[in-house]
């Protein structure tokens, strides 16, 4: 079993009136089998109302299946005993940092949830650093948090999370109120802690630029997983992905129509390097 496995997972919202009468049940996931490896890096796709951030938010026992089963290191997330052991195991960055950073100084604020778990003071400073370290934010350690950006902020986020030692780390949309600069700041962050600290991602997002290096994308519609494979083979069925309602990276957009007007160019064209490379324009 892997780090994290569903198996015929479903989830149900139910509005009720002032009476507590049902007026409406959604099925926000129906029916999704994951199975994800400890150390990889995976992409799930989705336009908004596709089930993704609902899926997310099973993965470390914040909601639990209507239907079906969710495990965490083979912690079933029903069993009521095992939710702080999951939450250790599966750490998330949600879409704001503002709402998840309470320190008024960034260093206190990353050691907030090793504290929580009562670790010793002298081990709580030494993950604090190593945790800065790792996404780069060493140096703004005594700044308050009102002070950075957002890419600054989410960093400061993903910080406080890895400083738990987590197995695994969920990023629920993480750069969706960022600018592009600070976008790439927290997707490169992200792939350094798969690459170095060999962390296991999950990143759900809408931004198609963000999948290029995961090991696997699964792409959801209405609940459903309706695509899945490496980004390559994902970035190979541009008229499905549109479809789906997603934007597709220009680049891919590009290679796409110029193989349809009758040039020699491979399906999954994932860079502007590669791009220029197959065109012989270096």
């Amino acid at each position: 079993m892997g780090i994290i496995k569903t198996k015929d997972l479903a989830y149900e919202y139910i509005r009720r009136d002032d009476d507590g009468n049902v007026e409406a049940i959604v099925r926000a996931v129906d029916g999704v089998n994951l199975d994800i490896e400890q150390g990889q890096f995976i992409a799930i796709l989705g336009h908004n109302g596709s089930g993704k951030s609902t899926l997310a938010k099973h993965m470390n026992a914040i909601l639990h299946p209507s239907e079906g089963s969710v495990w965490v290191d083979g912690m079933d997330t029903a069993d009521g005993e095992k939710v702080w052991d999951i939450r250790q195991t599966s750490g998330m960055v949600f879409q704001n940092p503002d709402n998840q950073i309470i320190g008024q100084v960034v260093e206190e604020d990353v050691g907030f949830g090793p504290e929580n778990m009562g670790i010793p003071t002298a081990q709580i400073w030494e993950r604090v650093e190593e945790s800065l370290r790792a996404v780069e934010m060493y140096d703004f350690r005594k700044y308050s948090p009102n002070k950075l950006s957002g890419g600054q902020k989410q960093r400061v986020s993903i910080a406080g999370v890895l400083a738990m030692h987590p197995k695994c780390i969920i990023f629920d949309e993480p750069t969706a109120m960022l600018d592009p600069n600070g976008r790439k700041e927290v997707v490169r962050a992200a792939r350094a802690l798969n690459d170095v600290e060999g962390v296991t991602v999950i990143l759900i997002t809408h931004y198609m630029e963000e999948i290029i290096y995961a090991d696997k994308v699964f792409v959801m519609d209405k609940g459903h997983v309706a695509m899945e494979g490496t980004p390559r083979e994902i970035f190979s069925r541009v008229d499905e992905l549109q479809a789906l309602r997603l934007d597709v990276p220009q680049v891919t957009l590009l290679a796409h129509e110029l193989k349809k007007r009758g040039l020699n160019i491979p399906d999954g064209i994932l860079t502007t390097e590669e791009l220029v490379a197959v065109l012989g324009l270096k």
